[in-house]
């Protein structure tokens, strides 16, 4: 398994000049949760400044990070527009 960072910037269907419990993002926090409790979503959540968000996941490949990524109901939905990097997580404890 390979990390990926997911980088959302809102979409055509983010309602500019609303805060983010008021846009339309449909079961955007449900698929999360269940992405978390399968193991794929490693940690993630929304810019403070309402442009978008990141999550970091894992995925067997970058096709399979997208895959993952094109199931959101908030991108099927355009509310975000998202972007798949693979990402490397350095391990700065180590010596």
């Amino acid at each position: 398994m390979r990390t990926y960072a997911v980088i959302y910037e809102v979409g055509q269907g983010w309602l500019m000049g609303k805060p983010l419990e008021e846009q339309p993002l449909g079961g955007h926090w449900d698929y999360l949760r269940y992405l978390h409790q399968q193991g794929i979503l490693i940690a993630g959540g929304p810019y403070l400044d309402d442009s978008g968000g990141l999550n970091l996941i894992y995925a067997e490949d970058i096709d399979a990070a997208w895959e993952i990524v094109e199931q959101d109901p908030a991108v099927v939905n355009g509310v975000f527009v998202p972007e798949v990097h693979p990402w490397f997580h350095g391990n700065w404890a180590a010596e």
